[in-house]
């Protein structure tokens, strides 16, 4: 076939390793501009390989579709001779991005996104755009020879009939691309009913079933995909509840654990569960989320999934914490999954809201700083909440860090304090009381000196009847008391 290969500048060492691997595979390559002549011809020169292409590759980059570059020159002469993408126009996500900045025209079909190396997931996708377009012109063949002859006539019928059922599977394609795009833009709701109008097409048409290959499976792993996807992000409308959502996902999920082994399927039982406990929410008591968890720990005892939202549901339901650490414990050992454990765990522990739990949330806090792991927002929040808790201005300041102190050392205590705070998603300048809790942690971690400074200066910012003044005070004549001499 026929390739152009489009590509931002930056990327020339990943476009020199498609050609290759294209040029391999028997392809044509239009990829090195360098070698063309400025000027008129040169826009002329790059029109024309378009022109004669069969496939256009998109290296998608921020850069490669930033406003100005030469990148959407040419998909504009790609998308102005094939009206739509299907078929010839490969996007491959090179860089990551999100999907909004992506035009719609390269929407409208499946990005690749390599998981390996970039120039063989290429080709193969490449090598599989030439099967689908061999496979087109073999229809059309048959379609013409068949037609011949009243002899053959039912052959002719035959033809007709697999001619319909490819443009089913094509339709089918379409739809799952469809799906993809609006489960990336997480619009859920439209994601599933497309999927289920896909499902239907192929539970309607048993030839189709024995041509469509592997699309029903695509299918299949697709609806379970975004059914767990949905349940981790499952907003319920106002006057709705749980299970007007839930409720038409189970059947996906029960398929899925029908079907599936190993990890895979402790992953589904491990959300069926999950869907249960949120029907349990709705007022389902009798239903048991803890009985699909265990389940999916039989099946993959390390199931990262499984163990974290059964330590979730044994705080949720009153269960002791030293049980549901053990399961956090567990969880936190699959490092793929480190970031989503952590988000339940913190939830878990926030929801509870006793001093066992704020003091076991200071400790995650603590192990996720030392190991560098992300903190959202939220968390970032619901942590400083619990440290303005224990520093409010009327309490002994002395039984705080006492309680603390048994998490965790004083330098790490403040260490942790200040890692909360971050300029865009928590800035301490929004805080009030954010600078009298930090003057107290220095204090108790040594750091005299630093802990008057922020303390003398928060205390110029208050007006002589703000509740902190007093406290501000009481800490200043202590530090005095501590070190005399300076």
């Amino acid at each position: 076939m026929n390739i152009f290969l489009c590509y931002p500048s930056a990327e020339r060492a990943t476009a020199d390793q498609i050609n290759l691997a294209l040029v391999a595979q028997g392809h044509d390559v239009f990829f090195d501009r360098d070698d063309l002549p400025a000027g008129d011809e040169y826009h002329q020169r790059i029109g024309r390989a378009i022109e004669q292409s069969d496939v256009f590759i998109f290296l998608m980059t921020p850069d490669s579709l930033a406003k100005g570059r030469y990148t959407l020159t040419e998909l504009d002469i790609a998308q102005a001779k094939w009206e739509h993408p299907a078929g010839h126009v490969l996007p491959v996500m090179v860089q990551p991005m999100p999907i909004k900045d992506v035009p719609p025209y390269l929407r409208a079909v499946t990005i690749l996104e390599p998981k390996g190396d970039v120039a063989a997931d290429v080709a193969r996708a490449v090598s599989q755009l030439s099967t689908a377009g061999r496979r087109r012109k073999i229809s059309t063949n048959l379609m013409l020879i068949f037609g011949i002859g009243l002899g053959l006539a039912l052959l002719g019928a035959a033809a007709l009939l697999v001619s319909n059922t490819m443009a089913l599977k094509g339709e089918i394609g379409d739809q799952l691309a469809r799906g993809r795009t609006q489960e990336q833009a997480q619009d859920y709701a439209a994601a599933w009913t497309t999927y289920e109008q896909a499902n239907k097409s192929v539970q309607g048409h048993r030839l189709f079933q024995w041509l469509g290959g592997t699309l029903a499976a695509d299918i299949a792993q697709a609806r379970t995909k975004l059914a767990m996807q949905w349940l981790d992000n499952i907003r319920v409308p106002s006057g709705k509840h749980f299970a007007d959502i839930i409720d038409p996902l189970l059947p996906a999920l029960d398929d899925a654990i029908s079907r599936s082994e190993g990890s895979q399927k402790g992953n589904t039982l491990a959300y069926r569960g999950w869907a249960d406990f949120l029907r349990w929410r709705d007022g389902r008591i009798e239903l048991k989320p803890d009985v699909y968890y265990q389940r999916a720990i039989e099946v993959d005892p390390s199931n990262a999934y499984a163990h974290v939202m059964w330590g979730h549901w044994v705080l949720w339901t009153g269960g002791d914490l030293a049980d549901a650490n053990r399961h956090f414990t567990q969880a936190l050992t699959v490092a793929e999954h480190r970031t989503f454990v952590r988000d339940l765990q913190l939830a878990a522990l926030g929801n509870r809201s006793n001093d066992e739990c704020d003091m076991a949330q200071i400790l995650v806090a603590n192990d996720m700083r030392r190991g560098q792991e992300p903190l959202d927002a939220t968390s970032r929040g619901r942590l400083y909440r619990i440290f303005e808790s224990l520093f409010r201005p009327h309490q002994v300041t002395r039984e705080s860090l006492t309680k603390l102190t048994v998490v965790a050392p004083t330098t790490d205590l403040l260490a942790t304090y200040q890692w909360l705070f971050d300029e865009k998603e928590f800035p301490a300048s929004k805080q009030f009381s954010a600078p009298y809790i930090l003057g107290v942690l220095q204090a108790a971690a040594g750091q005299v000196n630093e802990a008057r400074q922020t303390l003398e200066a928060f205390r110029s910012t208050l007006g002589p009847r703000t509740t902190y003044l007093k406290a501000v005070d009481d800490a200043l004549s202590q530090l005095k008391k501590t070190s005399p001499t300076q």
